[in-house]
């Protein structure tokens, strides 16, 4: 298990990474309801949305256990949706999530260097002996 992760997730796939500074650990997760959204440009309220499919949240949710701190990224609502779902499915795992974020659809590696930036700024900013949010042992560069 790593202490960070980030998932990049639309409504039909979430790449889910466990990772530390120098090795990562990538789970791919596709949704089984592959629906289409359907918009209409007359309605004024911008169309139907069909819910989010529970299943691939909760198996997204699982490829996220045991770590300390989660970014979430991706285009639309689904990332939204997902941080959501872990508040009210899984508390545990929603308090870990320490931001979400846009992200239109970048490669793997863009979406690492990123999380780890990321992670890397946080972790300078508790560097004094603070755990970071959600509890763990305090940041070291990790």
């Amino acid at each position: 298990m790593h202490y960070h992760a980030v998932a990049w997730i639309d409504h039909q796939k979430a790449t889910v990474w466990q990772f530390s500074p120098t090795e990562d650990e990538r789970t791919v997760v596709h949704a089984h309801e592959q629906h289409q959204r359907v918009h209409n440009r007359r309605s004024i309220h911008g169309g139907h949305r069909h819910p989010a499919d529970p299943r691939f949240f909760q198996e997204t949710a699982a490829a996220l256990a045991g770590v300390q701190e989660i970014l979430l990224l991706g285009p639309g609502l689904a990332k939204q949706e997902f941080a959501n779902f872990l508040n009210e499915k899984h508390p545990d795992l929603g308090r870990k999530v320490v931001a979400v974020e846009n992200a239109d659809h970048p490669t793997d590696g863009e979406v690492l260097g990123l999380a780890r930036a990321r992670f890397k700024s946080l972790d300078r900013m508790l560097a004094g002996g603070e755990p970071p949010p959600g509890g763990g042992p305090p940041a070291s560069g990790a």
